[in-house]
């Protein structure tokens, strides 16, 4: 069943200016960060939820004594490196639940829009360009199923091919 109009909503422009320059303005304040490759992400360790507490405990280790660490064990950066693993997290904290926000609203806001063109591009195929002004907006949203027109004909071609090629059980 169609569901249309589920969120109405407006976002001034200059809530919009001011969001981003906000935004923009943290990104700043951080400027370490990294975007990692796909590769590099899968091959780091991962923290996990038992992690922080692991790595709090190996600071209140090496705190207490340091003879047991390798000589190259640097307590300041580690040290450093938990307090910002740390603050991190408070950070994500915040920003996760409204980026959930965000996409869960434009995914909503996305598929009113969808259903409400649909029913605008019926209304054009009606129409079937005979009124001049729509005819390029007609043009341009049949685009859209054109390209997935092609994808199921391509997809029933390779199931038909497929279907011919294997041959039939043997009734014996």
């Amino acid at each position: 069943m169609k569901k249309g109009n589920r969120i109405s909503a407006a976002l001034s422009a200059a809530d919009l200016t001011q969001s981003i320059s906000q935004l923009r303005a943290i990104e700043q304040k951080l400027p370490f960060l990294i975007t990692l490759q796909p590769d590099d992400s899968r091959s780091l360790r991962k923290i996990g939820v038992d992690g922080v507490p692991y790595a709090l405990a190996g600071l209140d280790a090496v705190r207490a004594s340091l003879d047991f660490t390798r000589r190259s064990f640097d307590l300041a950066e580690y040290e450093r490196d938990v307090t910002l693993m740390s603050q991190l997290r408070e950070l994500r904290a915040v920003l996760l639940p409204l980026m959930q926000k965000l996409e869960d609203t434009y995914r909503l806001v996305g598929a009113d829009v969808m259903v409400t063109a649909d029913d605008i591009y019926e209304d054009l195929r009606k129409d079937n360009g005979e009124t001049s002004a729509v005819q390029a907006p007609l043009s341009q949203m049949r685009k859209r199923y054109e390209h997935r027109n092609g994808a199921k004909k391509a997809k029933k071609a390779a199931k038909a091919a497929q279907s011919a090629a294997t041959p039939a059980p043997d009734p014996s």
